[in-house]
């Protein structure tokens, strides 16, 4: 069910407008913004512009050559030639740096097959595949990734962080090599040259960061160096007389933490737990090059990963609200990756049946105040909803034509597979204990132990008999699944979900239905398993729920599974905290902020992802790679900071509770 809020006022923060795809203008044979009234590049060219004001005032190709990693971030993507640009320089450079990352901030991001029209001739081959992965305008951030060579080196990362750049800027997590300063002129497009906004760069500046535009304006050059620029005036491109570089050289403290830096561990990892959390992290980390070592006592994916058919879908809400970013971005990721290992998704689509008139009234009001892409989610009401699924639900309802069905334990075997040369599966392996000891972390059991300096505990319940994590109090919650036979249902053509959720059937296969949510009785550790048969009878009972006429049906199975829940609902996915020394410092962390919070060396956990963990355990895998390489964060930091394991002990400290308990 969508909660029934107003629409947004018309002054509603950045996040909530629609992202609106611009239409590619030409004048005098040059592209050109109807927008902004003036040209995207100079006179002279934008590819010449690229490689002398931004390529050549940062420093490149020479600056990353050598390094593991490089980042460039830049503001005003336009029509991606700087990008294209310094690809291409990449692409030709021996020497490069092992993995190139680029942040493009962009309000208004053009059509894929403008960006493929407007690309220089030598760049059309890279804007060509650009446009194959180009997102829909959708707010947030968008990764793609490029030229992925052997064991994840080699390759090309692209973040397209679609919305304003005061809004988006203070949110970004990364530590940048290079700053491309690229929106239109100032007098045509102010908001790109704020001093708030120029003066942010030097939280994200790295300790030789240099930043280049064609720009030499008093005001943003005063910007620069309050924050903490050398602002230097070289001679222009293409009749300017001259043209900026800056580089980041702070006389005074300019920032309270300094942003990533580079991985300088060596690359091998333990993960701890093959269920769909584990299969994800270890996914992550193996494609970016890292050795893992995946633990577990059972087969892969058993237990709750296991389902025959969850549902990849979004929660939406008209005021944007923090599960529906996050769980928009999960969808897109989630894609992304199934496009990549297909096996076990089934890209049908899903319908979120309105619950009610009320309901429905919501969805329609939401999708109003949000207006996004038909592609991404339309209202369907029950006719047109009916011939999409096959069969006539009770109401109308958003329809997701991204929305997917997963068998778990298929993706989960798929993407081991997809990187097998870098993931050692270890059966019959539960992890009893783990310890931190020269420098690197050992997971013991009978089985024996095994090593690594960096561990992702994934082990859902179990994770809170792993960590110390203070206030998280995780909890399971039962789901049964009534397995049906597929004859009667056959018409079904997508999934519906609603009051439950109703999943056509694979080859083979049955028509999933359910689920129930059982929790546990005061002094249980889990919910018991009870008699099959009221589960079935409380299924069925959303069959009636769901479906406008639904036929007699023969029940042929149950599946059960635990789900874990942490409190407020929401995963632990993040670098996990130093109870010890948090207490230690209890008095001084009462004002503290999460970047405040010591962390135990190498540890992170991925867990507590209650019902939605198809949807989310990808996109917070990725998270987890990143935050252990140093490379920009695939989520903006509100995000990264409701899942952080640390949230609970911020909440403690801040209550003079201390640390412990």
């Amino acid at each position: 069910m969508i909660p029934a809020s107003r629409p947004p006022r018309a002054d509603a923060p950045a996040r909530l407008r629609s992202i609106e795809t611009e239409p590619l203008s030409w004048r005098d044979g040059a592209p050109y913004s109807a927008r902004y009234g003036d040209r995207y590049a100079s006179r002279a060219g934008a590819l010449a512009q690229a490689r002398e004001v931004f390529l050549g005032g940062c420093g490149l190709p020479g600056r990353w050559q050598g390094r593991p990693q490089f980042v460039v971030l830049e503001v005003g993507f336009g029509l991606g030639t700087n990008f294209l640009a310094t690809w291409e320089a990449w692409r030709d450079d021996p020497a490069r740096c092992a993995v190139l990352h680029y942040v493009a901030v962009e309000r208004h991001p053009l059509a894929a097959a403008d960006l493929v029209a407007a690309a220089p001739a030598a760049l059309q081959p890279l804007a060509a595949a650009l446009a194959a992965q180009w997102p829909l305008p959708l707010p947030g951030l968008h990764s793609l990734t490029f030229d992925v060579g052997s064991r994840g080196a080699g390759r090309v990362e692209l973040i397209l962080a679609l919305g304003d750049a005061a809004h988006l800027l203070p949110r970004l997590v990364l530590g940048a090599d290079a700053f491309y300063l690229d929106g239109f002129a100032p007098a045509r497009n102010p908001d790109c040259w704020q001093p708030a906004l120029l003066k942010s760069l030097a939280r994200l500046a790295r300790a030789d960061a240099v930043a280049a535009s064609w720009c030499v304006a008093g005001s943003v050059r005063a910007a620069l160096a309050q924050a903490g620029f050398a602002v230097e005036r070289p001679a222009g491109f293409g009749g300017k007389r001259e043209r900026l570089v800056a580089r980041f050289a702070p006389r005074w403290t300019v920032r309270r933490h300094a942003p990533p830096a580079p991985c300088s561990m060596p690359r091998a990892a333990l993960v701890a737990g093959a269920g769909v959390a584990g299969c994800c992290a270890a996914a992550a980390l193996a494609a970016r090059g890292w050795t893992v070592q995946l633990l577990d006592a059972g087969p892969v994916a058993g237990a709750a990963s296991a389902l025959p058919a969850g549902l990849l879908h979004p929660q939406l809400s008209s005021d944007d609200n923090l599960l529906s970013r996050l769980t928009r971005a999960g969808l897109l990721h989630a894609r992304r990756l199934a496009a990549q290992v297909p096996a076990g998704v089934r890209p049908l689509g899903v319908l979120q049946m309105a619950a009610s008139d009320e309901d429905a009234a919501a969805m329609q009001r939401a999708l109003a105040a949000l207006r996004p892409p038909a592609g991404y989610v339309q209202w369907l009401d029950a006719g047109a909803a009916a011939a999409r699924l096959g069969l006539a639900p009770r109401r109308g309802g958003l329809w997701f034509a991204d929305g997917a069905i997963v068998d778990g334990a298929a993706w989960c075997a798929a993407l081991l597979a997809a990187q097998a040369d870098r993931i050692h599966l270890r059966r019959h392996a539960r992890v009893e204990a783990i310890a931190w000891h020269d420098g690197q972390w050992r997971a013991r059991g009978p089985w024996g132990e095994a090593a690594a300096p960096l561990l992702v505990v994934a082990t859902a319940l179990d994770a809170a008999r792993l960590l110390d994590l203070p206030g998280a109090r995780l909890r399971a919650v039962r789901g049964r699944l009534s397995l049906l036979a597929p004859q009667p249902l056959a018409g079904l053509r997508a999934a519906l979900a609603g009051d439950g959720y109703l999943a056509p059937a694979a080859a083979g296969g049955a028509v999933v239905l359910g689920a129930t949510y059982e929790m546990a009785l005061p002094g249980e550790d889990a919910p018991a398993e009870a008699d099959p048969a009221r589960a079935h009878e409380g299924n069925l009972a959303r069959l009636q729920r769901l479906l406008a006429a639904p036929p007699p049906v023969q029940v042929t199975g149950v599946f059960s599974g635990l789900r874990c829940v942490a409190h407020d609902r929401l995963p632990l996915a993040g670098p996990v905290p130093d109870v010890a020394a948090a207490a230690d410092r209890a008095s001084e962390l009462r004002g503290a902020h999460l970047a405040d919070l010591p962390r135990a060396p190498g540890l992170y956990c991925l867990t507590a992802l209650g019902s939605r963990g198809l949807t989310l355990a990808p996109l917070l895998a990725e998270l987890i790679a990143a935050q252990a390489e140093g490379a920009p964060w695939p989520v903006e930091r509100d995000l990264a900071a409701a899942v952080d394991p640390a949230r609970f002990l911020l909440q403690r400290l801040r209550r003079g509770r201390g640390a412990a308990g």
